[in-house]
This record gives C-alpha cells, sequence and structure tokens, in this order.
C-alpha cells in the first residue's frame, strides 16, 4: 500500500478546509446557498456568485515562496487572511465582500 505524499495530504486539508467554508456560508446566509460553489481549478476553493459574471472567491494561492489562502474580489484585489481565522470567520468576511458588490 503506498502512503499519500506531503502534497496529496495538503490538497486534501485544503479540500476539507474548503468544504468547511462553504458550509459555514451556507449556515450564516441561507439565503445564498445557490450562489456557493466549491471550486477544484484553478485552485481548491470556494466561491459565491455575483451578478454579471463577477464572484468572490476564497482560494490557496501561491506567490514566489509564499502560500496563504485569500479572497479575491471582483476589482483586482486580494484579502489576506489572519493567522487563526476559523471557516467561520472567513465566511463573514466574504459575505461582508460580497453585500459591498452585490447589486
Amino acid at each position: 500500500m503506498n502512503t499519500p505524499t506531503s502534497d496529496m495530504m495538503s490538497a486534501f486539508k485544503h479540500k476539507l478546509f474548503a468544504n468547511s467554508v462553504a458550509n459555514a456560508l451556507e449556515k450564516q446566509r441561507p439565503d445564498l446557498s445557490d450562489q456557493v460553489v466549491q471550486v477544484d481549478e484553478p485552485t481548491v476553493g470556494v466561491q459565491i456568485k455575483l451578478p454579471r459574471d463577477r464572484s468572490v472567491m476564497l482560494g490557496w494561492a501561491r506567490h514566489n515562496n509564499v502560500a496563504q489562502w485569500v479572497i479575491a474580489t471582483p476589482e483586482p484585489a486580494l484579502i489576506s487572511l489572519k493567522s487563526g481565522e476559523t471557516a467561520d470567520d472567513i465566511a463573514t468576511r466574504m459575505i461582508e465582500v460580497h453585500t459591498a458588490f452585490a447589486d
């Protein structure tokens, strides 16, 4: 039996975390459940759809030697997350960004 590689374990951990955030989003705002989508490409994450083909997305981003969860907004901006933020904290931040960009 082959043991999973560290990359496989990391990807699984990211997928579980994204799932936790998606569940927290749907718990905090059940009215958005139709707009909450888990994504696997180009990165693991969670997306809240907005009108006009826009979205707010939580994704695992890598830049140089730094990898972290970020929230991408419809404007060309990334919001870095703070160490220790829970899935509920992140869901709250994503909902705030969604509300700011909702029409």
